[in-house]
């Protein structure tokens, strides 16, 4: 079932209110009650929005596994999962903070008391750990 399938009702909808669709947070929007950098379809042109759009929407529906983390309720030197690519294996690291939708950890596992510099690092993908725990 394709993206376009599984959201007809509410892509219906959003046209019939005469908005486009956008997809925050896991969730589909309307474009125009949106701020463009909270879409995932944002790509700093219009041209690019209706592109990654038409993409998502021809796209096979993948059932979400875990609900998205509010990284900004997250307190720091939580446990978490890193890496920075799909098909690298996690690593474990803490917390440090969120910074323009960023995930950032301190530095070779180290926590906010043991860092001695300081020094958090962005990662790509990340993820609780005790999400994790729940699939052992």
């Amino acid at each position: 079932m394709l993206n376009r399938e599984k959201y007809a009702k509410e892509i219906i909808e959003i046209a019939c209110n005469g908005g486009n669709i956008a997809v925050v947070n896991g969730k589909l929007e309307n474009c125009r009650k949106t701020q463009c950098n909270e879409c995932n379809f944002n790509g700093g042109t219009i041209r690019d929005c209706e592109i990654k759009t038409r993409k998502w929407a021809n796209s096979e529906y993948v059932e979400p596994i875990e609900p998205p983390v509010d990284w900004g309720k997250v307190p720091v030197d939580t446990p978490i999962l890193v890496r920075d690519h799909e098909n690298r294996e996690w690593t474990r690291r803490h917390f440090a903070k969120i910074k323009n939708g960023t995930v950032f950890a301190w530095r070779g596992g180290a926590t906010s008391w043991s860092e001695d510099d300081g020094e958090a690092i962005p990662w790509k993908y990340a993820k609780l750990a005790e999400s994790e725990e729940k699939n052992d």
